[in-house]
């Protein structure tokens, strides 16, 4: 006697007609590991010798405009005075819709790299910057960065304990960091490189290259943690499970049969 058996497809598992046939059987929302992240934002402070890569020591080709006054002057407003931070000879200008003039200064943006980074915060503490190869080029990178109109930092490795201030559950590992610093227009915006540190201003050619950073205050910090997650099947899913393992308990005894004949 032979018996028949239809192509049966239910969810994502597939079934074989044949004796020998193999039985392949996914299930959407079987259990599995995957590696899922949470980021914890708090703020933080980061010292050391920043400079440019050493194979590619110029200033690259994002710009970052800067308003300005008549003169080529920019101010920060501190403590309700207008104080003067940046006089650049490379003023430009253009006429505004209204009829009004529009004075900046345009800056090159800096890529750095550091290799004596030093960072804390309240959520992290016994460790320290874990170096890397900055590019696959230059290992001993403790942090990565760029300077525009704010400091952004774009890659650290903390190894040590994160503690999450919402849960103040903790983490232990190593673990991806990024964050900036306040932007420029801010009272405090000095407090972690601009380009007015790096005076790159368009189109002169700017001659710092490195320039030490002592406890420059992060406003943005996050910390990428890695959490291990096991999935459970969905309950829409539930009755197709079931079917599923019982076709795969049916093709087995089909399996035996066969091999009976």
């Amino acid at each position: 006697m032979k018996l028949s058996f239809s192509k049966t497809k239910l969810g994502s598992a597939v079934l074989s007609s044949s004796c020998l046939g193999a039985v392949l059987i996914g299930l959407s929302g079987a259990s599995a590991s995957a590696a899922q992240f949470i980021t914890i934002r708090s703020t933080g402070t980061l010292s050391g010798t920043i400079e440019l890569p050493s194979f590619n020591p110029n200033f690259n080709n994002s710009i970052t405009r800067v308003d300005t006054d008549d003169t080529g002057t920019y101010y920060r407003n501190v403590s309700n005075n207008d104080v003067p931070v940046y006089n650049s000879d490379y003023l430009q200008q253009k006429l505004r819709a209204d009829g009004s003039v529009h004075y900046f200064v345009d800056f090159k943006g800096i890529p750095i790299v550091s290799f004596d980074g030093i960072l804390t915060s309240p959520v992290l503490s016994g460790g320290q910057l874990t170096p890397y190869s900055y590019q696959g080029k230059l290992p001993g990178t403790t942090f990565q960065g760029v300077i525009q109109d704010e400091f952004n930092l774009t890659k650290a490795l903390y190894t040590g304990t994160v503690i999450d201030p919402e849960t103040g559950k903790q983490y232990q590992g190593t673990f991806e960091v990024s964050g900036y610093g306040p932007r420029y227009s801010e009272a405090n915006g000095g407090a972690t490189p601009t380009v007015f540190d790096f005076q790159s201003d368009i189109p002169g050619s700017p001659t710092v290259t490195s320039l030490v950073m002592n406890n420059a205050l992060l406003v943005n910090l996050r910390i990428k943690v890695p959490i291990e997650e096991t999935s459970v099947p969905e309950p829409g899913n539930l009755i197709g499970t079931v079917l599923v393992a019982g076709l795969a308990i049916a093709l087995k005894k089909r399996k035996n049969f066969c091999a009976e004949e």
